[in-house]
């Protein structure tokens, strides 16, 4: 059987979600009383959420018996979220309706309503949080207790028209769809005080902008970055209060793998454009603040390790990522490349020293050979350095990289016969979004030769390798054409093994 994440990534998130409802204390009495019942033995889903039922306070929240539901239905549920403000009563409602969508055994029509915790906030026009009064229950600590298809919750008191801040510290493993608009979104993402949320309002709207550029692209027009998301990237780049590894993260644009998910038909050249295109605007309209805050996070004290020192790395080669941008149509300047080189030759830790390298070998190639050349000289003997070595050329998003690769594939320090070797070099290039889905299929047609060596070796690892081909249909018809060509050659392989073959089956 193959697992993915989602089992683990879910599965810890729905115990998280017991946390929220019943608390930390209430929390702790259900994990005391499942241990003292079953120390030792064989159980089940049932009696760890009987544990947690008999154990909690009756009356704090519904009965346990409808939370079972997250193990037996499929699917992540939707909640769509609407918004309603009285000024003369001063009452302010949201309306939540939740859903599910269909999956292979289960449909949405046949599903029923969850229970989970939705922790909310309201924020006034200053960004300060306010007192949260549900009507005719008094003071609410900001969580709703979800478990109808669809609930009101009215707050009294509220003095001015609120922003509401939903699903504060990913509260429940749902998917939140609200009527926010753009000025909302780029308020929580200057403001919220809940760092999830504050970092999910500037993807929203980063996403929203993006698939705006995307399909600009598509039709020959020019998109630039909006003033509104430049206001709340500004606000970002000057915040010294919240916590750099939170700035890091918050600053750091939707990836093109999620992008293209929210895409009907995929594109992978329109959606790697338009990304990086938006982060060399970036970099140019605050190329001024990215050079000081990237020298003032600088440090001449040697190498140790804390979380806050960990912190300030990421948000430091964050900074150094996009003064690193690659310049539309041009070589990047060569003061941009030498930061990059500057930092690769002082680091003193590996975790500065790659990303330095990482962001020089994305922007200039001469100058990443350069780089490369001397990584390996210093780090030939160390095999997971390697690996990372593989991974940063085979991630490379400039034009020539599959060449590299299959070079790569003759050099020294890759043995197909290395699980850890494969999908650093093949596994790391079939990520690579934009050049694996070249248009020419040529990515395509490597993989095709990859499998075919590997599947006798090492049958279970070339099954996974094939991941980005079993996702064909998404993508856009000449593309669609040549990766369905591709599975088919692999299914025509001699011998094919029972794993490998049970992918490519179920994908065709």
């Amino acid at each position: 059987n193959f697992y993915t994440l989602t089992v683990y990534n879910k599965g810890a998130e729905v115990i998280r979600m017991l946390h929220t409802l019943l608390g930390a204390e209430g929390f702790r009495k259900g994990m005391d009383l499942y241990f003292a019942r079953h120390d030792g033995q064989a159980v089940t889903c049932d009696d760890f959420i009987q544990a947690m039922q008999d154990a909690r306070t009756r009356g704090t929240i519904p009965d346990l018996e409808q939370f079972k539901l997250w193990y037996s239905q499929a699917g992540t549920p939707t909640l769509k979220i609407s918004q309603e403000y009285d000024s003369a009563a001063k009452e302010y409602t949201l309306t939540v309706q939740q859903s599910c969508p269909d999956t292979p055994d289960q449909k949405s029509a046949d599903k029923k309503p969850f229970l989970l915790p939705l922790c909310i906030g309201l924020l006034d026009s200053r960004g300060q949080g306010m007192k949260l009064c549900l009507h005719d229950k008094g003071r609410s600590n900001g969580t709703l207790i979800l478990y109808k298809e669809k609930q009101q919750f009215r707050f009294s008191g509220v003095e001015e028209k609120p922003i509401p801040s939903l699903n504060r510290n990913f509260s429940a493993p749902v998917k939140v769809v609200s009527d926010l608009g753009e000025e909302e979104l780029a308020f929580l993402m200057a403001h919220d005080s809940d760092p999830f949320n504050r970092w999910d309002a500037g993807q929203q709207l980063g996403l929203r902008y993006l698939l705006a550029g995307i399909d600009a692209w598509q039709k020959g027009r020019e998109y630039t970055v909006p003033a509104l998301f430049h206001q709340a990237f500004d606000r970002l780049l000057c915040d010294e209060e919240s916590d750099p590894a939170f700035l890091a993260s918050a600053l750091t644009l939707p990836s093109e793998t999620w992008i293209s998910q929210q895409l009907k038909v995929v594109e992978p050249e329109a959606v790697h454009v338009t990304r990086q295109s938006f982060r060399q605007q970036l970099s140019q309209q605050h190329r001024d603040v990215l050079y000081e805050n990237y020298y003032t996070l600088g440090t001449e004290e040697p190498y140790r390790y804390s979380a806050k020192e960990a912190a300030r790395r990421a948000l430091r080669n964050c900074h150094l990522a996009y003064l690193l941008a690659p310049e539309a149509e041009e070589a990047i300047a060569e003061e941009l490349l030498n930061i990059g080189k500057e930092q690769y030759q002082q680091a003193d830790n590996m975790t500065d020293a790659l990303a330095a390298l990482r962001a020089v070998v994305n922007a200039d190639r001469a100058a990443g050979d350069e780089l490369l050349a001397d990584f390996y000289d210093r780090w030939k003997n160390d095999s997971l350095v390697v690996d990372k070595w593989l991974i940063l050329q085979a991630a490379c998003t400039l034009p020539g990289t599959l060449q590299r690769v299959r070079k790569l594939m003759r050099h020294p320090a890759f043995s197909m016969k290395n699980p850890n070797k494969v999908r650093s070099l093949i596994g790391a290039f079939c990520g690579n979004q934009h050049q694996f889905h070249a248009k020419d299929g040529k990515g395509y047609a490597f993989l095709v030769d990859c499998i075919s060596e590997l599947d006798p070796v090492n049958p279970q690892v070339a099954a996974r390798m094939l991941s980005p081909l079993t996702r064909w249909k998404q993508y856009d018809a000449q593309r669609q054409h040549l990766m369905k060509r591709a599975l088919e050659q692999i299914n025509d392989l001699p011998n094919l093994s029972r794993d490998t073959g049970e992918i490519v089956e179920k994908s065709l």
